[in-house]
């Protein structure tokens, strides 16, 4: 994932603070489910970080952002969609999107030549899971925490519409005929 003058520079001893300081580097970028916090601020990432693998290609990545935004269904689908047609360029040119899976619902993004692929995921630990973007199975896990305190819970396919759902515990309408709620609901892409 890192070129061995980048890696040369890194020192650090813990976990964390090796995640701080990729992040804080530019070696992994930290984006929420819910979209990018800045325009372009993924397709920049990865030209950085192809340039630091010597890609000799100008990558312009606007077709896969019109094309992730005219797609978008739910705010939570523009980056997989998008990262689905941004891999599309990169694997042309050897390099592949991996996400580093934390358990929480951001996504930390690298990129990483294709050969080292298989070597990244043997390498994989309690804290360092890293996987092909994508390689995810498609579905959503809902939450929703009702006002009576009981957590709800359903996994659709990504898509799928969640109408004329209550509460398991008191019967409150958590989500009405058109799949709205006026609950805070937690989607995590699984």
């Amino acid at each position: 994932m890192l070129s061995s003058t980048e890696l040369a520079d890194i020192n650090e001893t813990s976990d964390e603070s090796l995640l701080n300081a990729l992040l804080k580097r530019n070696k992994l970028l930290e984006v929420d489910w819910k979209g990018e916090q800045n325009k372009y601020e993924i397709g920049d990432f990865i030209k950085v970080r192809a340039q630091q693998f010597q890609s000799k290609k100008a990558f312009d990545f606007t077709a896969a952002y019109e094309n992730a935004g005219s797609k978008r269904k739910e705010p939570g689908d523009f980056i997989p969609i998008l990262i689905k047609n941004i891999q599309a360029e990169l694997k042309k040119d050897g390099l592949e999107v991996v996400q580093l899976d934390r358990g929480n619902d951001s996504y930390y993004l690298g990129l990483i030549k294709q050969e080292n692929s298989k070597a990244l995921k043997k390498a994989n630990d309690d804290f360092w899971k890293f996987r092909q973007f994508g390689s995810q199975t498609g579905e959503v896990l809902y939450t929703v925490y009702c006002r009576c305190g009981s957590m709800n819970v359903w996994q659709l396919k990504r898509g799928e519409l969640l109408s004329d759902d209550t509460c398991e515990n008191c019967g409150t309408v958590i989500f009405d005929e058109k799949g709205h709620s006026e609950f805070e609901v937690i989607r995590d892409y699984i």
